[in-house]
């Protein structure tokens, strides 16, 4: 019996020992796997919360575009959609960032899902979880990068960073955010990681000139594939994401301080500038493979990023060139020419510093303070440290060169250059830039640095961005002290520094820092194992110490227990923050798209025409497409242009791309009618004007519509949408576009606070002039050529709240939209004062139509005033309001009035008309001032609709009895009496006051 347990005990640990050697060998393939699989469970939370009635919605704006090209692709595979006649009225657009190899991928994935024939469900659904996978698959480069800097424990460490981090990148990678940027992070982060085998590769095989020289194809292998496929990386990177250009500057800052350390430590830098060769060809001819445009932009492919690829090439061959040339080269000569590289670095920083640009001259300014340093000790030591200091500054000194002859030579590439560092990395973006949320700078101007750039990155990240900002110390001297140095750890540095400057710069660009943090974190855990003993569990003889086992312990927990969801101690862990995630303000214009979708005319049918453009139908790519008759725009703020074109099916004026952003600022804060409509009728050679849209007067935009031909002139802006944000939160961004300052449209004002007179500020006459304010708040009371068609049956409250204060009364917030339950509570709140309220439809729209006019006379002796007057009443909400317009008479008693409303309701859709959900209760009803004379008249809808009709004449007569209008009216406004919406809601009355109360 001791012999059987002896042999069972025997092949037990043969077991065993097996076991731990398949652990020792793989333990890193289920550990990540496991971290992928709560990458994906994690995303995929909030499911639910964008499926509604078996309708799939979206987080944000440009995900419901990226909607559009998926859609097509599939319909066109692989082709994406070139130019879009259903953006960007009265031109077309060209989808630039969209439509790209993001679209492709997601669009080859809901086609291998649907079998080849997906619905459009399917589709949309398949859209909706890419995000998720996409930022579950950034967990492998995040291991793999985090494996070479620090090992395979180094590696599972930085995946397990990136699952836990909470903040941008992992919104940004939910199902519902269905946007390019994760998968920018994902090609990017794959680059990043080729680049780096290219580099370890180039210096254990040592390419030289030589062996090109001689063709030895062989020993250029493997480094010419490696670095190959870093370019092709690089170059699908830009296919995502085309301003992912800079990359390619940064890869060029890498290898100009590379190859001068090479070339300083006595070494050929002959091998990396093979490699920056290879990367910059490759990438230059994937672009080229993919170019539909032959004009320099950013936001598209174009020759720029060819331009970059090649110019990183040529670089990278230059400066190997000259390091080989330097050594052949006289001292004093050299000398000479760096006193003359150090007069022209310090002329760079004294134009740069007058240029507004100090971030443009800081490199310049290190370089020449280091540069003289170095120099300096190098001349007392020997002639060869001398001449070695020197090529470092004579590359930078080339740089600078090389900038002025661009400014001179291409004023126009080096503007978007400098625009475009500006806004990346140099905290500089412009005003309108700043409008946009996601482009914000972590720190705005005038807040305290420190205090909201520790509360920023907290949020962000935990306690790893310490971790990260140690690991990065760390690294840079182990690269120092090193005898082993490794040119990838000194490219993690760099792209680390610059993942960091495009975080500051812009919120958005935390996405790609998250993935530098993770590794760096890594970096700092695997060095911490290494530096308390504890041996890799790869090697065969594991002895482990108590001590060392706690240590490890330690510094995990410290990094990653504030962001565990089971142990953290806030409501940021990522479970919790994606779980939170929603649709958003899409689900409040949701009715109001539905409506516009079936109750307009298609566009190419407005007014009976029969020229409908087709949603999915191909248009080559152009500057400015030729709209049929029939077809239309839609003004609204640029913000809303994608959920226009997709859930509405219609043709937007502006768009997210901000395309037509100052035209529709314009329009908005227009202080009059005839503006609004001359800019609207100008927008088709709007191009033409020698002067910027906001710096048009009604003369010159006059000037431009007479030198309209037929096909422009039938090019017409038909309906307006507007909402309560604009007219609330983003008054700001709007008035920033074009002026004047948003502060101008506010104004102090007397309120009555227990009958005491307090002054507290408020919206202004400027506010109320404005088109927006006289179309959202007032109805379109007044205004000749604009009705209202349909308004959103949710509704919001609109108040300005003042608080009490150290016994006075101070304002709290101006004109802020509030839902109905919060108004109610603020209004019965003895410690908040509310004023200025009013109750308004979430989204309202407006067709502009040419108008009847109602002719008469009337049997004064002197001119004097003619007011027409209807009421009306919309099916969604259920009020009634009445419209007002009053004219002045000639002498001799005759006028003409013209009005948008009609008093039936006998022209549809099928029409080529609007399906309005407003319609007259009775007749217009004319009244004449100082005179008993009145009479009613009724207008056809077709009246309204012909330009240039016959008048309606109306007959007056001396009026015999009082009027039977059942509604009162605001006199200044016309505003409605009562709101009555859906009856889950608190109907709200306006008091002589001036204030809001619950109806009886």
């Amino acid at each position: 019996m001791s012999t059987s347990t002896g042999e069972q005990t025997e092949s037990e640990q043969v077991r065993s020992d097996s076991v731990i050697e398949l652990f020792k060998r793989w333990y890193h393939v289920p550990s990540v796997g496991l971290i992928m699989a709560f990458m994906l469970w994690v995303r995929l939370q909030p499911l639910d919360n964008f499926t509604r009635n078996g309708e799939v919605f979206y987080a944000g704006n440009d995900a419901w575009y990226h909607l559009r090209q998926v859609s097509y692709t599939v319909r066109h595979w692989p082709t994406t959609m070139p130019y879009d006649v259903y953006s960007e009225f009265p031109t077309g657009v060209r989808a630039d960032q969209f439509g790209t190899l993001f679209d492709q991928l997601v669009a080859t994935g809901a086609l291998i899902v649907g079998l080849g024939d997906p619905s459009q469900h399917t589709i949309a659904m398949t859209l909706l979880v890419a995000p998720a996978v996409f930022g579950m698959l950034v967990a492998i480069p995040t291991y793999l990068i985090g494996k070479r800097v620090a090992g395979r424990f180094g590696g599972v460490t930085a995946a397990l960073v990136l699952a836990l981090l909470p903040g941008v990148f992992l919104r940004r990678s939910t199902a519902g955010f269905s946007d390019h940027h994760v998968a920018e992070v994902l090609f990017q982060a794959l680059t990043v990681l080729g680049i780096m085998v290219a580099l370890r590769s180039a210096e254990r095989e040592k390419p030289v000139y030589e062996l090109v020289a001689d063709r030895d194809w062989d020993a250029m292998r493997t480094p010419g594939k490696w670095a190959a496929l870093a370019g092709i990386s690089a170059g699908l990177y830009m296919w995502v994401w085309p301003p992912a250009a800079v990359l390619l500057g940064i890869l060029g800052v890498f290898f100009a301080i590379a190859l001068s350390i090479e070339y300083i430590a006595g070494r050929s830098p002959d091998h990396l500038a093979f490699t920056g060769v290879v990367v910059g060809v490759t990438s230059a001819f994937t672009v080229l493979l993919s170019i539909d445009q032959f004009s320099l932009g950013v936001t598209s492919l174009s020759p720029l990023q060819v331009g970059l690829g090649l110019g990183l090439a040529a670089g990278c061959a230059f400066m190997a060139w000259l390091a080989r040339t330097w050594d052949t080269m006289e001292t004093e000569t050299l000398r000479n020419a760096s006193l003359a590289s150090f007069g022209l670095l310090f002329f760079a920083i004294i134009l740069a510093a007058v240029a507004g640009l100090p971030f443009l001259g800081l490199p310049f300014a290190l370089i020449l303070v280091f540069g003289g340093l170095f120099g300096g000790v190098a001349y007392t030591r020997d002639e060869k440290a001398e001449k070695k200091a020197y090529y470092p500054v004579a590359i930078s000194s080339i740089l600078v060169a090389g900038l002025g002859a661009l400014k001179l030579v291409a004023p126009g590439a080096f503007g978007i250059l400098i625009r475009n560092v500006n806004r990346t990395i140099a905290f500089a973006q412009s005003d309108t830039t700043l409008t946009i949320g996601e482009a914000q700078a972590v720190v705005g101007a005038g807040e305290p640095f420190v205090q909201t750039l520790t509360q920023f990155m907290g949020a962000q990240y935990g306690l790893t961005y310490v971790v990260a900002a140690a690991a990065f110390v760390w690294l840079v001297w182990d690269l120092y002290s090193s005898d082993k140095y490794r040119s990838e750890l000194l490219f993690v540095l760099v792209w680390s520094t610059f993942m960091f400057l495009m975080a500051m710069t812009q919120v958005r660009f935390n996405y790609y820092f998250v993935v530098s943090v993770a590794v760096l974190n890594g970096f700092f855990i695997g060095r911490i194992v290494q530096v308390v003993g504890i041996p890799d569990v790869s090697t065969d003889d594991i002895d482990v110490e108590p001590y060392q086992v706690m240590s490890i312990v330690a510094v995990i927990m410290l990094v990653v227990m504030p962001l565990t969801p089971v142990l953290a101690m806030t409501s940021t862990t990522v479970d919790a923050q994606a779980d939170s995630m929603g649709p958003g303000s899409v689900m409040l214009w949701d009715n109001s798209t539905d409506w516009m979708r079936n109750s307009t005319p298609a566009p190419g049918k407005y007014g009976g025409a029969n020229n409908e453009l087709g949603y999915y139908e191909t248009y080559e790519n152009q500057d400015d497409f030729a709209y049929p008759e029939g077809a239309y725009g839609v003004m609204s703020w640029w913000d809303y242009g994608h959920w226009i074109t997709v859930k509405g099916e219609r043709i937007p004026v502006a768009n997210p791309f901000q395309h037509n952003a100052k035209a529709a600022s314009d329009y908005l804060l227009a202080q009059n009618e005839t503006h609004a409509n001359l800019l609207l009728e100008a927008l088709p050679n709007i191009d033409q004007a020698d002067k910027p849209v906001d710096q048009l007067s009604n003369e010159d935009l006059q000037r431009l519509v007479d030198q309209q031909n037929d096909q422009q002139a039938s090019e017409d802006t038909r309906y307006v949408m507007i909402d309560y944000q604009m007219a609330s939160s983003k008054f700001g961004a709007i008035a920033t576009w074009t002026g004047p300052d948003p502060q101008t449209y506010y104004t102090n004002k007397q309120v009555n606070i227990n009958n005491s007179s307090v002054v507290l500020p408020g919206m202004g006459e400027q506010y109320e002039r404005t088109m927006l304010s006289r179309l959202y708040f007032d109805d379109a009371n007044g205004l000749e050529h604009y009705r209202l068609v349909h308004e959103n049956p949710s509704q919001v409250g609109f108040a300005s709240l003042a608080v009490q204060q150290n016994g006075r009364w101070q304002a709290a917030a101006v004109n802020r939209a509030l839902n109905i339950q919060q108004l109610l509570q603020y209004q019965f709140s003895p410690q908040v004062h509310v004023y200025d309220t009013s109750v308004e439809s979430v989204v309202k729209t407006y067709e502009r139509v040419p108008g009847a006019t109602v002719a008469g006379q009337a049997d004064v002796s002197s001119a004097t005033n003619v007011t027409a007057k209807v009421q009306l009443k919309s099916q969604t909400t259920n009020r009634t309001f009445n419209y007002t317009q009053t004219v002045q008479t000639d002498d001799q008693g005759n006028f003409e009035i013209t009005v948008p409303y009609a008093t039936d309701d006998s022209l549809t859709v099928e029409d080529g008309s609007t399906d309005t959900v407003v319609e007259a209760t009775g007749e217009y009803t004319i009244t004449v001032e100082d005179s008993n004379e009145t009479g009613t008249v009724a207008v056809p809808e077709s009246a309204i609709m012909t330009e240039d009709g016959e008048p309606i004449t109306v007959e007056l007569s001396a009026a015999t009895g009082s009027s039977n209008s059942t509604v009162s009216t605001d006199a200044a406004s016309g505003s409605e009496s009562e709101s009555a919406a859906d009856e889950d809601q608190p109907r709200l009355v306006r008091t002589e006051a001036g204030t809001l109360a619950r109806a009886a």
